[in-house]
């Protein structure tokens, strides 16, 4: 089994669109993807991640993409106990959240009161549902923090979303907090992340990342640009 998760171009937040730009972002992340043989496409609800993902999919006639609320973007907020303000969950101070042991958690990290007033566990858990629910249409059924394999699966799926929903997802298949890809990992604008399934093991498996903020679509082009000044 092969994920590939992809961040939506360059948007206009107040919009939620893509720029020009991201239109050309988007255009090099599907030219990338055309040669691709991609079982299901799975988008963010969201404008700038569902403009990014119809542009792939003009590359692939007759395939629609599931629309799925979980892979939203985490634009939730929370009360820095610090500096007392609202911010993302990417947004913490190094020296602030390191020293919490229960962030680290895979199971524990939205106890912290904090995360729990701005209702990170219900939005976390819903994210581990979606995912896990996709996976046993292609028979991994998920048992404790493994995958039993029903049937064995070679099919790529794609999922477009954000990179806040990218690290969520990322987090739950390698059984981590999802804090540690926010604050640890970048993704930019189309970036690629690949996870794979370790098959060694035959009924049982886990997920492996193959790549990750893998955008060398837009570097080609940029060289390219470079050359023919």
């Amino acid at each position: 089994m092969r994920i590939l998760i992809l961040r939506h171009g360059e948007p206009d937040y107040v919009k939620d669109c893509l720029t020009e730009k991201g239109i050309e972002q988007a255009g090099l992340l599907a030219e990338r993807l055309a040669g691709e043989d991609i079982k299901e496409f799975y988008v963010s609800p969201m404008g700038r991640a569902r403009e990014t993902c119809d542009i792939t999919l003009r590359k692939f006639h007759g395939k629609r993409a599931v629309v799925c609320d979980w892979l939203h973007e985490f634009d939730l907020m929370w009360e820095n106990p610090e500096s007392g303000r609202k911010e993302t969950v990417w947004d913490v101070p190094p020296d602030y959240w390191t020293e919490i042991p229960g962030l680290y958690e895979k199971d524990g990290w939205y106890e912290h009161p904090a995360m729990k007033a701005a209702g990170m566990g219900e939005r976390i858990k819903a994210v581990d549902a979606g995912v896990d629910e996709v996976l046993a249409k292609y028979g991994l059924i998920r048992k404790g923090r493994h995958y039993e394999v029903e049937r064995k699966c070679d099919d790529t799926i794609a999922m477009f979303c954000h990179f806040g929903a990218m690290c969520a997802v990322t987090a739950h298949l390698l059984n981590i907090s999802p804090m540690i890809v926010w604050q640890g990992f970048n993704a930019d604008m189309t970036a690629v992340t690949e996870l794979c399934t370790d098959d060694r093991y035959g009924g049982k498996a886990n997920f492996r990342i193959c790549a990750f903020n893998d955008t060398h679509h837009l570097k080609v082009h940029e060289r390219g640009q470079l050359k023919a000044k």
